[in-house]
């Protein structure tokens, strides 16, 4: 018993600890009170908030289709097994969930016959970024193997057969270069990615080369998305309901022509090169081909294997048509032979006299016939390709006069096509050759003479050539080149057409472009024309031929080979390029092509005259 003396000093410790115990406790009853009943309304709405998350529901990308109808590019459904791993939780540690899901992933891939598809540091991976998404184990599914797993008894918790939308390529070698291809991706950022977190938001397909990324917002539509109820942790419970409908694609209605362009896909094949066909009363693409090429079934949606492709001899993935830049060679004759007309440095009586060579202002440049050509004038220049004859003529009219019309035809500015990616080419000018030599090297006399036969400070496209060909063809008009003559929403209805567009027009006078045509014609049809081997009863074509040295850092030297044409020549429809990559001559390597792709694609004589 403690001693009296001691009494007082005892009670008054044991009420002071009551009085703090007691404070403490009016403390704790007065924050939640605070928290509960004050705030009480505000913390139901976040934890309401924070329950909710959308998941994202993709719209069907639109379809690509040819001019006659024809669908090259679809949709298809691929059958995927997924886990959800929300109903596949099991107690305890987050590790004997993943020890599960990898057991149950082995045991359907005995079942299947296929390989171990996941590893725990995959399974982990997926918990921590994304618990509320299907994880995808097994992709691609046979129809067998669909029936397969849904033998299994008793099934598996958690284990679902999902269809996958993915592209469905009906002519998958036809024009991989223009359709382009597709991978997946996370959707742009949004104000629902900020607030919930790309935990919740789904992959995508989006274009990654071609029209299928030229146009990806208008065959992409829009997401939507439903809503689910998910625990602290971030699995779902259950779904509540649709809060935004997906909106579909739209369509594109092309300008190629398939049996053009599988024409063009023939004549190419064996060679490295490339093909425009262009109408030349508005600049649609009729056939675009670059060789070598590639199927757009080589490549996965989700892991694409550009770099692997790209690597191949003579990249096919590259796409030359429009991408690859090619000195110009005889095929530049006709803009220079306008140029020279325009400021009068000739006529189209002045002639020249080739002796094999071109030896003036201490320049000596050879002919392609060794033993010369003999007296021409500008119509003989044309039909057989005279170098000197085109040296003189370039020299007389000058490099301020030249680029006018080059300028005009579109060399040195990169197309305005529906398509990534396009090269503008090299215009020739006196900048370009301070920047490549040095100020102590201007542009000189030499420089002048080699452009006017192709050589030298210029290079083009295939392309180019075959929008500045289409303008030579329509009476001067140089068209912008389009791949895409419509687009249609999914129910069919055009949402939007594609108007010719004008943006140049040659600076000639349609007396002297008519001189020009009318050597382009002899070229083909003329005896012994240097490009008489495009000569063809289906259609009346006129054309040029071209070959440009190729001086590699190793290796000897080669020729691009080219020619360009338009035809039916009274009233001309279509116009083309095409070039060769190391061939012999235009006239021999290019020409020969170019007549069985016209004997190809229409395939019948000739009726418009």
């Amino acid at each position: 018993m403690p001693d009296e003396a001691q009494t007082p000093t005892y009670n008054l410790r044991v009420y002071l600890i009551g009085a703090v115990l007691v404070a403490l406790l009016g403390l704790l009853v007065l924050r939640l009170w605070y928290v509960q009943v004050r705030e009480g309304s505000k913390h139901v709405q976040e934890i309401t908030r924070e329950s909710v998350r959308p998941l994202t529901l993709n719209a069907v990308r639109g379809r690509l289709i040819a001019a006659d109808g024809t669908v090259l590019v679809d949709n298809d459904c691929r059958y995927d097994l997924v886990f959800h791993v929300s109903e596949m939780r099991q107690p305890g540690m987050r590790r004997n969930t993943v020890s599960y899901i990898i057991r149950q992933s082995l045991d359907l891939a005995r079942l299947l016959g296929r390989d171990a598809p996941v590893n725990q540091k995959m399974v982990e991976q997926h918990l921590r970024a994304g618990p509320a998404r299907p994880m995808t184990v097994f992709e691609n599914l046979s129809p067998a193997e669909v029936a397969k797993v849904m033998e299994l008894v008793p099934p598996v918790p958690g284990v679902e057969v999902t269809t996958q939308a993915v592209r469905r390529y009906l002519e998958p070698a036809l024009a991989p270069h223009v359709l382009g291809w597709v991978g997946r991706d996370r959707p742009e950022k949004t104000e629902e990615l900020d607030q919930y977190g790309a935990a919740y938001i789904a992959f995508e397909m989006r274009g990654r080369g071609g029209l299928e990324m030229q146009y990806d917002d208008v065959l992409a539509g829009e997401g939507g998305h439903k809503l689910v109820l998910v625990d602290p942790v971030g699995y779902v419970r259950r779904e509540i309901g649709v809060s935004r409908e997906p909106v579909d694609g739209r369509d594109l209605l092309l300008t190629l022509e398939p049996k053009a362009q599988a024409a063009a896909n023939h004549a190419l094949v064996g060679h490295v090169g490339a093909m425009v066909v262009l109408e030349v009363d508005s600049g649609a693409v009729l056939a675009m081909t670059s060789s070598p090429s590639f199927s757009l079934d080589d490549l996965t949606l989700d892991n694409y294997h550009f770099g692997e492709l790209d690597q191949q001899e003579g990249k096919p993935m590259l796409n030359r048509a429009i991408s690859e830049r090619y000195a110009p060679g005889s095929i530049v004759k006709p803009l220079i032979a306008l140029a020279a007309l325009e400021c009068g440095a000739i006529s189209p009586g002045t002639t020249y006299t080739c002796d094999g060579a071109y030896s003036e202002h201490k320049l000596h440049i050879r002919c392609a016939s060794r033993w010369g050509h003999g007296t021409l004038d500008l119509l003989g220049a044309i039909k057989f390709s005279c170098n000197p004859y085109f040296i003189s003529a370039g020299v007389k009219t000058g490099l301020d006069n030249i680029q006018p019309i080059l300028a005009a035809s579109g060399i040195g500015r990169r197309p305005r096509i529906d398509l990534p990616n396009a090269d503008g080419g090299v215009f020739p000018s006196r900048d370009l050759a301070r920047k490549l030599r040095g100020s102590d090297q201007p542009w000189g006399l030499a420089d002048t003479a080699l452009i006017s036969i192709g050589q030298g400070l210029s290079a083009l496209t295939p392309l180019q050539a075959a929008v500045y060909t289409a303008a030579l063809a329509n009476g001067g008009l140089v068209y912008r080149p389009f791949l895409v003559r419509s687009v249609l929403n999914p129910d069919g209805k055009v949402w939007r057409n594609t108007a010719p567009v004008v943006e140049h027009r040659l600076p000639v006078t349609p007396e002297h472009l008519a001189v020009v045509r009318q050597g382009m014609f002899e070229v083909v049809n003329g005896e012994r024309g240097s490009g008489e081997r495009a000569r063809t009863d289906v259609i009346r074509l006129a054309g040029k031929t071209g070959s440009a040295e190729v001086t590699p850092r190793n290796g000897p030297k080669t020729k691009n080979t080219w020619f360009i044409a338009f035809g039916p020549f009274a009233q001309p429809r279509y116009a083309c390029a095409m070039v060769i990559e190391e061939g012999d001559s235009g006239g021999r390597t290019c020409a020969p092509l170019v007549r069985q792709f016209f004997e190809e694609w229409l395939g019948r004589p000739e009726t418009t005259e």
